[in-house]
């Protein structure tokens, strides 16, 4: 934490105009209240001001690193009395010490001057309390403001840590599915087998790719889970298909990595595991000024009882969104009329 007034030099220029005006203001007391030749006023007013100025430049230091106790605060008061002590012995020896060598022919000014020591140094005592009340205000300002940018950061690492835990809960469950399917059809179809292997390696490589970067075009991303979709295809043949109506504008909007997988997941789990006709899963999107809106929607029997799950993912998801975009984004899913549907607002201000 540096010096409110050095360390700056807006603080520097209006820290000296201050002074400036409390040396005219005394200056012109001097003169025309006391009757002082203007050689004397003008040497009084700037030695003893800026003096004072340029000392109570050093309150700042036992401000700084002897802090308020207010447990014990007695300490703290007499390493105040003492610094502020010495301040003023300083500023009154070395002003009166000048004054006097400079105007000793001044009879009546040295009279003066040596018979006002002691409201000098009052009036001095007083400045530096208040200075030191600045000091003060200034350094819980300043204490203030870096606990706000400290919590703000732990924040932002408590809600990455938050991701990536969500994250990793995601990425074991697709990959356990898939090497179950791929260890089925070993056996009974190597050339599928082997084609399962190819995808799952793309698609676990761009997982890893982007495990440090959180953001990527919802183009990128639906290639991807355009490839996962392949690689249920090969399990499920003509029961599984699936259909993407995007525009151009949409394919530009970043969205978090893997958002969408664990509901395409959730889509074939539910619907085509379930079924003996063909399922459609559709993915749409739509975009105004404010939001980007996608649409998640795969045909269910409703007769047929849904298989049992944790409900990790569509939980994730919505968690993900809730803390990717500080709860500005929203996750809605229903089911009606044999349609199930999971809607995602993407805000726009995170582009």
């Amino acid at each position: 934490m540096g010096h409110p007034i050095t360390g700056s030099r807006r603080a520097v220029l209006i820290y000296s105009f201050v002074w400036l005006v409390i040396s005219a203001t005394h200056g012109v007391l001097y003169h025309f209240v006391l009757q002082f030749p203007a050689s004397v006023v003008v040497a009084d007013a700037l030695i003893s001001n800026i003096l004072f100025g340029f000392l109570g430049l050093l309150a700042w230091y036992p401000t700084r690193y002897i802090p308020f106790q207010k447990q014990s605060p007695f300490y703290s008061i007499m390493a105040h009395v003492v610094a502020g002590l010495l301040v003023l012995g300083t500023w009154v020896l070395l002003t009166v010490g000048i004054l006097n060598a400079s105007f000793s022919s001044e009879e009546n000014y040295i009279e003066f001057l040596n018979a006002t020591i002691a409201w000098r140094a009052m009036l001095g005592g007083l400045v530096y309390l208040v200075l030191v009340l600045v000091y003060y205000l200034v350094t819980n300002s300043q204490k203030l403001q870096e606990r706000a940018q400290q919590e703000e950061r732990l924040k932002g690492l408590v809600r990455e840590a938050e991701l990536s835990m969500l994250k990793s809960q995601i990425n074991p469950h697709f990959l356990f599915n898939s090497l179950n399917s791929i260890a089925s059809l070993t056996m009974s179809n190597p050339d599928e087998a082997r084609d399962m292997i190819i995808r799952l390696s793309d698609f676990l490589r761009y997982s890893l790719k982007h495990r440090e970067n959180e953001f990527v075009s919802l183009k990128e991303e639906l290639g991807r889970m355009k490839d996962y979709l392949a690689i249920e295809k090969v399990r499920f043949g003509e029961k599984l298909l699936y259909d993407f109506d995007i525009s151009e504008e949409c394919e530009k909007f970043p969205v978090p990595t893997m958002i969408f997988q664990p509901l395409f997941e959730n889509a074939i789990r539910h619907s085509v595991y379930e079924s003996v006709d063909p399922v459609s899963v559709r993915f749409a999107c739509t975009h105004d000024k404010d939001f980007m809106k996608t649409v998640i929607s795969n045909d269910y029997d409703p007769l047929v009882p849904s298989m049992k799950g944790t409900g990790v993912g569509l939980q994730n998801v919505r968690q993900r969104i809730q803390l990717g975009y500080k709860e500005k984004g929203s996750v809605h899913w229903e089911g009606k009329d044999g349609v199930f549907t999971v809607t995602i607002l993407f805000p726009r201000i995170f582009i």
